[in-house]
């Protein structure tokens, strides 16, 4: 139990602002397993932060920016960081050091800008709409988007190999894609009840499956890219894949609802 208890708090260390009682050095060895559970944990934040909004301002924009602004304050601006530094390297021409380079750079340019925008402003038209319709497939869609895209992120490792040069990457290796899925099984579950409510069985194995492709087709386009654009993916890989699953998730939840 006292394992168990340390790896999910060094995985929710590692991706949240929310200082963890971790009192000893963090353990990543089964960071696949814990990190969508963290993903539940940020699901749980948006859902309180839409509840507010609409209790003040009603369904709609006001409650979407209201989930919005408590996720990204208590977990999502590291991946956001990681989005936006992906975006500054993909406009680099160069050679992967060159890349590389721009990825460390603390400067935001205009790739990072227009990424950063239209990221954000999808999301907020996404969850906006979600909002506004209401019932189980909104919270359901607020539950699995964030656990899909941690799920995601660790399926990156299984793509690339972390780049040279140590970092976050080196630290955490290559977590078990099979772990990782099975954290992600459990991790999904509450969105997959909820999607039950509104669709039945189907809806619910749909929810899961959907989630899961999503998480891998996110993680299959940014493990090939950091692989052949910067030879092995790094901190900021994860943290695009986390963004880009996010929202893939929630812009299919638009589409089916």
């Amino acid at each position: 139990m006292r394992a168990a208890l340390r790896g999910f708090l060094s995985a929710f260390a590692l991706a949240s602002r929310i200082p963890a009682p971790l009192r000893s050095e963090p353990d990543y060895s089964a960071l696949g397993f814990w990190m969508p559970l963290v993903g539940l944990c940020a699901a749980a934040v948006a859902c309180a932060g839409a509840w507010l909004g609409s209790l003040a301002f009603g369904p709609g924009p006001l409650a979407a920016l209201a989930s919005i602004v408590a996720q990204y304050l208590a977990f999502n601006l590291f991946h956001l960081d990681g989005l936006l530094d992906t975006a500054d390297a993909a406009g680099v021409n160069g050679d992967a050091e060159r890349r590389r380079t721009v990825l460390k750079d603390p400067r935001v340019g205009s790739f990072a800008l227009f990424a950063g925008f239209a990221a954000l402003a999808a999301r907020l038209g996404a969850v906006t709409a979600l909002a506004e319709r209401g019932g189980p497939v909104f919270w359901g869609a607020l539950c699995l988007a964030p656990v899909a895209g941690r799920f995601g992120s660790m399926l990156v490792t299984a793509f690339c190999e972390p780049y040279p040069g140590g970092g976050l990457a080196a630290m955490i290796g290559r977590p078990s894609p099979v772990s990782s899925t099975v954290g992600y099984a459990v991790a999904a579950a509450p969105a997959a009840l909820l999607f039950g409510a509104a669709y039945g069985p189907i809806g619910a194995a749909a929810a899961m499956l959907a989630g899961g492709l999503a998480a891998v087709a996110t993680a299959a386009f940014v493990g090939y890219w950091y692989g052949k654009r910067l030879d092995g993916y790094s901190g900021d890989a994860l943290g695009a894949a986390v963004e880009l699953g996010e929202l893939a998730v929630l812009l299919l939840a638009v589409a089916v609802a």
